[in-house]
């Protein structure tokens, strides 16, 4: 079942990366509407940014070897642009300040809701078109 706005998003497409399988399997359905493509950690995550430009990222903070932040990072370099939802086990008051100060559009806590997992996902592919009709200096009106 979709909610309301996200029957268009056949054409959208999401990496999601996050070192459990049972949530990479867990995201992938609940996104089934959207062109899915899973990362198992950020070393694979980073390979397939190398490939293509995703309309969104949803990656975990706390992975072996090359972190969420990382990821984060890299594509924040290579796509200024890119939508980001940052999904941890480990939700200090720090660390949710770090996910924002990367400029990411969302930070979701585990356990969360296919609800707020969804609302989440529809804010920040939304956003996408808010940013570029806006003003210089990314100043909206109103």
């Amino acid at each position: 079942m979709l909610t309301e706005g996200m029957e268009n998003a056949t054409a959208r497409s999401v990496l999601v990366v996050d070192d459990e399988e049972v949530m990479r399997e867990f995201l992938f359905d609940v996104l089934e509407d959207f062109a899915v493509e899973k990362a198992s950690d950020g070393d694979e995550a980073i390979a397939r940014l190398k490939e293509k430009q995703f309309d969104l990222i949803i990656t975990d903070m706390k992975m072996p070897r090359v972190s969420g932040e990382e990821v984060v990072k890299f594509a924040r370099e290579t796509y200024p642009d890119a939508k980001i939802i940052i999904i941890s086990g480990y939700s200090s008051l720090s660390s949710v300040g770090n996910a924002l100060g990367y400029g990411v559009c969302a930070f979701l806590s585990k356990p969360f809701t296919i609800k707020q997992l969804r609302l989440e996902v529809e804010k920040s592919l939304s956003q996408k078109i808010e940013k570029k009709s806006g003003t210089p200096g990314g100043q909206q009106h109103g």
